[in-house]
């Protein structure tokens, strides 16, 4: 997976993350979500220690539902559908989709130390756009078991451990995810994440006071 905030600070990205798998409560993961929150965990506390607080952001029209956590099985049904479909009318209905409402919105990365802004910037859009947001998110939602009758609540919070046995680590996530009104149909999607990574026979190593 590439590298999420594309610093460097003369650290070998592919040093610094876990490629996994992954084991959340003994059930292992190899998919991009757990990959992606792992990841952005080792980028951050290598090239931003003080860091305390992780916070994505992003505009969105769409609820979060179940079917996010498998994307892949939607673009089969859609891929199976087309096959059988119109496509120059497939093609029409999809422009004026993107006339109506636009690309997705980027993601925004905020980080903190404590309350004060270390970084505040938009990710590269070849790494995560608002709909892929949306998949990333309801990964901790799952893992955290919160129901997902509840996912579009306006906050919800959660404790996950992900353990990655390759590497002798545990990433421990605390987090809120919120959602805001910004006008009618659109709203503001966050999740803000307390981390750490804990070696299995060692100590801590959290973010910075």
């Amino acid at each position: 997976m590439s590298p999420i905030l594309k610093t460097r600070n003369g650290i070998n990205p592919e040093e610094k993350r876990s490629n996994g798998p992954f084991f959340v409560k003994g059930i292992r993961y190899t998919n991009s979500a757990a990959k992606f929150w792992c990841g952005l965990i080792d980028e951050v506390m290598a090239d931003f220690p003080a860091c305390t607080v992780i916070e994505l952001s992003a505009s969105s029209s769409e609820d979060l539902t179940p079917d996010q956590l498998f994307p892949e099985m939607a673009l089969e049904k859609d891929i199976k559908r087309l096959l059988f479909a119109d496509i120059r009318k497939e093609m029409k209905k999809t422009i004026e989709e993107l006339d109506i409402i636009g690309p997705p919105a980027p993601v925004r990365i905020r980080l903190l130390k404590e309350e004060s802004e270390i970084i505040s910037r938009e990710l590269p859009v070849d790494v995560i756009d608002s709909e892929i947001f949306s998949c990333i998110v309801v990964w901790p939602l799952k893992w955290a078991e919160i129901p997902g009758s509840k996912w579009n609540s306006k906050l919800l919070e959660g404790n996950i451990s992900l353990e990655d046995r390759q590497r002798g680590l545990t990433y421990g996530m605390s987090f809120g995810v919120r959602k805001d009104d910004l006008s009618e149909g659109l709203f503001r999607r966050s999740i803000r994440i307390s981390h750490s990574a804990v070696p299995h026979s060692g100590k801590a190593n959290t973010a910075a006071p």
